[in-house]
């Protein structure tokens, strides 16, 4: 499941979406609620280096 959402991370954040859009996707798509703050973590965890908005 970890590779799944940094996936989904990884490839939503490539294309400028807001972390609020990524959340509500994987939400939906794949019933997992997970905290923007969570988000926000797990993007500071795997250096990577986009914008967060």
């Amino acid at each position: 499941m970890n590779c799944l959402i940094d996936n989904i991370l990884n490839r939503n954040l490539k294309k400028g979406r807001k972390l609020e859009v990524i959340k509500r996707y994987i939400k939906l798509r794949y019933h997992i609620n997970i905290d923007a703050r969570a988000i926000e973590k797990r993007v500071q965890g795997l250096n990577l280096s986009y914008r967060l908005n």
